[in-house]
């Protein structure tokens, strides 16, 4: 992973989809993490649990592995959404990874101290002494690093102690006015907490003014009560006896109400049934009016049938009477037969002339047709005539309006009149 690529992505083996880094960090027990430990534990007043938390935290084991996903990413992040962090088999980020590295291992990557990759060499040879120092500090310890730096600055403080004397002179007399009026905030302060703490007995004093008022008052009204409790006992005794009667009035009441009710639906069971029986009854009625109808109608038609007979009856003896007066048969087939003759003789005519007529119908048609052809000219002669006639009127405007006149008032004139003619 030494190598020059900036895009992790570029470490994946050709054809693989994904790359996998793991290491495992050993327990932590050297000489100076445990003083560290100690020594923290022991400025906190808890120096033997420290030390025990401590043994038992540099006894954990952690396996750090690192996944790289050819797929993930953005193309310009250089891998950093391309790689996945477990810590123990624990799904965790790159920021866990670091702090556990450099808190609990003292491992500082970023340290050339610690890691001197190649490209880097050039930086590590231009360090002085001093920064030589604090890197090798931190390296092997972030409380030794901060102990150095706690004793440059006593040692500022030591040699800027004996030459600032003005100054802090100047700091003193601003602390004691400093002081003078924290003082003075103080005894406002407690002047404060005294006015509030009388503010409070006076509100408690007002509230048992307030309580025995209130519970005057109760008093007051629970004796009114007692008295108006009386008065309704009084009131109750004397008016029993009407809610006596008023109980039985209101019983006799119901009485009669269910009575009502009960005459009420039997009114209507009554009405239903009295409807019931009209609309039979009109029925009735119908039914025999219809009936004596029908035998009215039945006796009309059996006096017109009796009449109808005797009237067959006067036909039959007529023709009985006429049949007397005819020739005999032998006669009347003779003339029948001549009859046929004749009428044969007459259907030939018959068909001779409708021939002719038919004849005559197509020379009508086709006279027709000429009549219709002829006026359909007339009227194109007489449409280009009013043509001719309006051009030579709008040409010759004095005598349009002299046509016009002659043509308006013809009936004025006994005789035939023309007008202008225009060709």
């Amino acid at each position: 992973m030494l190598g020059r690529a900036d895009d992790a992505r570029l470490f994946i083996k050709h054809e693989k989809d994904e790359a996998s880094i793991e290491i495992e960090l050993a327990p932590h027990t050297t000489t100076t993490a445990i003083n560290d430990d100690n020594s923290n534990a022991a400025k906190s007043g808890k120096a033997n649990r420290g030390a025990a938390a401590a043994a038992a935290a540099a006894a954990v084991t952690h396996v750090i592995r690192r996944v790289i996903h050819r797929h993930m990413g953005s193309e310009n992040g250089k891998g950093a959404g391309a790689s996945t962090y477990y810590i123990n088999g624990n799904k965790s980020n790159l920021k866990n990874v670091k702090e556990l590295v450099s808190d609990r291992y003292h491992i500082h990557i970023d340290n050339l101290c610690t890691f001197l990759p190649q490209d880097k060499v050039g930086s590590f040879s231009g360090f002085d002494k001093q920064s030589l120092l604090h890197e090798t500090e931190k390296a092997l310890s972030s409380h030794l690093y901060q102990t150095h730096l706690d004793l440059i600055d006593i040692e500022k403080s030591l040699l800027s102690s004996g030459v600032d004397l003005s100054a802090l002179t100047e700091e003193l007399n601003k602390l004691r006015k400093e002081n003078e009026r924290l003082e003075r905030e103080k005894e406002l302060m407690e002047e404060r907490a005294t006015c509030l703490e009388r503010i409070d007995i006076l509100t408690k004093k007002r509230l048992w003014l307030l309580f025995d008022i209130k519970r005057e008052e109760t008093k007051a009204i629970k004796e009114r009560r007692e008295e108006l409790k009386k008065l309704k006992k009084e009131a109750d005794k004397s008016v029993r006896p009407l809610v006596e009667r008023l109980a039985t009035v209101e019983g006799e009441h119901t009485r009669l109400q269910s009575r009502t009710k009960a005459v009420e639906v039997k009114i209507k069971k009554d009405k239903i049934s009295y409807e019931e029986c009209i609309v039979k009854c009109d029925n009735y009625t119908d039914d025999i009016e219809k009936e004596i109808s029908d035998y009215r109608t039945i006796d009309a038609q059996q006096r017109k049938a009796e009449r109808d007979v005797e009237k067959e009856r006067l036909r039959l003896e007529q023709i009985v009477q006429s049949g007397q007066d005819y020739p005999p048969i032998v006669d009347i087939e003779k003339t029948m037969k001549d009859t046929h003759r004749d009428l044969v003789s007459i259907k030939s005519q018959i068909t001779g002339e409708q021939s002719k007529l038919g004849t005559m119908i197509d020379r009508i048609e086709d006279a027709e047709r000429t009549r219709k052809e002829t006026s359909e000219r007339l009227d194109k002669l007489q449409d280009d005539k009013k043509l001719r006639l309006s051009n030579f009127c709008r040409m010759f405007d004095q005598v349009g309006k002299a046509y016009k006149f002659i043509d308006e008032n013809r009936k004025m004139f006994r005789h035939k009149v023309w007008g202008p003619i225009g060709k």
